[in-house]
């Protein structure tokens, strides 16, 4: 019984030592991937402008896709370009507009708008809200947001302020490569919405067709004059959060749900409810919602 004893109490120490090794050896390869990632992180450029820490950059999605962004731009940092990162630029009304990257190179200003979100992505250049549909077991959950071109061209149009007509601008919108494009309705041709991995792509098709209209002492002198734009203290940080969340307060009242159409006050005609006032969506009839007061 002894010798039995013995012999079973050495196989559970020797399963438990094989568990041990193999749960260092997980750490370990866990450990070695989270440094090749951390590494070049920390001697980046978009760590030395934001001082983001690289657990914020794990944890927080909208951080990593706007690094994510550089990271894949990297190359034409040694061709000359320069970087710029949550830049506060200020509007007439005294609020202001955060541009998420900024890449100021010889074929000019390059306002990107990071989106790093999955799923399915429907939109059109025309709506004001645009959805993200997600799988949710055996049925889908949407999530809408505000139409990132609409938003991209908002930070344009203040950052025209500090620059000269002779400034080329070009507006990018960057998606997450795990989404899908099901359906966009984009006509204009100064706008391109695509998936991150195409950044560098389109940067190099639109260097060819434009050439070089920015030279260095140009780029620098851009790049002095935004650079304090992204070092702004923390209360200006937060009154831009407040100012979008009483924003998006707005919008959600008078915003159609279904496609983010105008919710126009109308009076019914006809039928038993003849008379009494709704909130109908403007583009009807493409959209039948209705809101009963």
């Amino acid at each position: 019984m002894d010798a039995l004893q013995h012999v079973l109490t050495q196989s559970f120490w020797n399963i438990a030592m094989d568990i041990m090794r193999i749960c260092l050896l997980v750490i370990g390869i866990l450990a070695a991937r989270i440094l090749i990632i951390a590494i070049p992180y920390w001697k980046s450029t978009y760590y030395n402008s934001t001082h983001k820490s690289f657990k914020l950059i794990l944890f927080d999605k909208g951080a990593y896709g706007e690094y994510l962004i550089y990271n894949y731009l990297r190359k034409f940092e040694k061709k000359g370009a320069k970087f710029l990162f949550n830049c506060y630029i200020l509007k007439d009304d005294g609020e202001t507009s955060e541009i998420d990257v900024i890449m100021i190179y010889k074929s000019g200003i390059y306002v990107f708008e990071s989106k790093n979100y999955g799923g399915w992505i429907f939109g059109s250049e025309s709506n004001k809200m645009w959805t993200q549909t997600l799988p949710n077991g055996r049925f889908s959950r949407k999530e809408r947001f505000y139409n990132p071109i609409m938003q991209n061209r908002t930070h344009i149009k203040w950052l025209k302020k500090y620059l000269t007509p002779a400034d080329p601008i070009h507006c990018i919108i960057a998606f997450s490569d795990r989404c899908v494009f099901k359906k966009l309705d984009i006509t204009s041709g100064d706008i391109v919405v695509i998936k991150r991995y195409n950044v560098n792509r389109i940067v190099d098709e639109i260097d060819q067709r434009v050439g070089t209209r920015l030279d260095d002492v140009r780029i620098k002198e851009i790049y002095d004059m935004l650079y304090p734009y992204s070092q702004v203290p923390e209360d200006v940080k937060e009154m831009h959060i407040e100012n979008i969340r009483n924003s998006n307060k707005v919008i959600s009242i008078n915003r159609c749900p279904k496609c983010g159409g105008e919710l126009i006050l109308r009076k019914a005609k006809r039928g038993p409810n003849t008379g009494n006032q709704f909130y109908g969506c403007s583009n009807y009839p493409k959209c039948r919602y209705i809101k009963n007061l």
